[in-house]
């Protein structure tokens, strides 16, 4: 596995995830939908977790501020939170502490995938940030309001103070995903978290809350862990990339590495299936199969049914291969590079 303090000592990472394991039991079996997860998020850095859907890395994210629901729960793990004050390990709080709450939105914020089904329908936007600000920053009424309207514009939403009145349906989509931003951002956290932020968007849309992403990244010096399957979104933000496959980590490097030289059978079929990648009037490369069926426990790597180098006998056989330093910074967990390690 890759160390998970990523560059230098621990003070380099806003936040660290050693050996995180989240399931759900249900009637029908358990679902491991996190598998032993290590990912450490730099200061002031930008990490992308890559993959399919159904691949985990919500829920990953969703066990960093503690919100997964019954019958989830995070079985084993260690998620530490790097504090100016000292090192806060999220995973020892019992989910009703004060101090958890605190950390919700003030030191970690998260960008929803869909802000229609986030926002609450009955309360104007407005409304819903400033609830965040009386949570977390002495502010009065005037003053909460005054610095939200500021947020908002520094969000690109245009008319602040009228969409301040408004409600989510009143909002397109494109506005709802910056007043999403604008609600993670009201407090100035350390590390923002953002699931998927331009997928139902258009690609002009997309383009431009990258950008803003970008800028506010910045501005604020905060971190960003960024959930995605698309590579471009990838080659736009990321300076880090981690590929998951099934609940674990299968390749892990900066950005440069992964798209010009992917090590893992996995990586290399994502970015093959990328359309802009095809030569014109040839058929797109698909990868074959589909995610297992998440009750499925795989003997050997998890990927060996859909891979096309996998060879038999030994990728579908004992436990998944170890994620290993292949390159100098550059982390696969694959057999075919057995013995060349860096």
């Amino acid at each position: 596995m890759p160390p998970t303090r990523i560059p230098g000592n621990y003070m380099d990472n806003i936040l660290t995830i050693d050996n995180l394991h989240t399931h759900f039991t249900l009637d029908d079996g358990v679902v491991r939908a996190v598998q032993g997860l290590h990912l450490a998020i730099p200061r002031g850095g930008t990490v992308c977790l890559v993959g399919e859907s159904g691949c985990g890395k919500s829920v990953a994210a969703l066990s960093v501020l503690r919100l997964i629901s019954p019958p989830g729960k995070i079985v084993e793990g260690k998620v530490t939170l790097f504090r100016s004050e000292g090192p806060l390990e999220l995973t020892a709080l019992k989910e009703s502490a004060n101090e958890l709450r605190k950390v919700r939105g003030k030191d970690i914020a998260m960008v929803f995938q869909e802000p229609m089904t986030s926002f609450s329908p009955v309360y104007t936007i407005g409304n819903q940030l400033l609830e965040a600000v009386r949570l977390h920053l002495p502010m009065r009424h005037r003053e909460a309001k005054a610095h939200v309207l500021r947020v908002m514009e520094r969000a690109e939403i245009p008319d602040a103070a009228r969409r301040f009145d408004q409600y989510p349906h009143e909002l397109s989509g494109g506005l709802r995903q910056r007043a999403m931003i604008a609600m993670a951002l009201v407090c100035h956290p350390s590390l923002l978290i953002a699931d998927e932020p331009t997928t139902a968007l258009d690609v002009t849309i997309q383009a431009q809350v990258l950008a803003l992403l970008r800028d506010l990244q910045q501005e604020t010096g905060m971190s960003i862990l960024l959930i995605t399957h698309d590579f471009g979104v990838v080659a736009e933000i990321a300076q880090q990339v981690a590929v998951m496959y099934l609940g674990v980590i299968v390749e892990q490097a900066e950005v440069g590495p992964i798209l010009k030289s992917p090590l893992h059978p996995y990586t290399k079929a994502l970015l093959q299936a990328i359309p802009g990648n095809v030569q014109r009037k040839s058929e797109l490369k698909v990868i074959p199969g589909m995610v297992p069926d998440p009750f499925t426990q795989l003997a050997g790597c998890p990927f060996h049914p859909r891979c096309e180098a996998r060879i038999v006998g030994r990728c579908d056989r004992g436990e998944p291969p170890a994620l290993l330093a292949i390159e100098s910074g550059h982390w696969t967990a694959c057999h075919l590079y057995a013995g060349k390690t860096a």
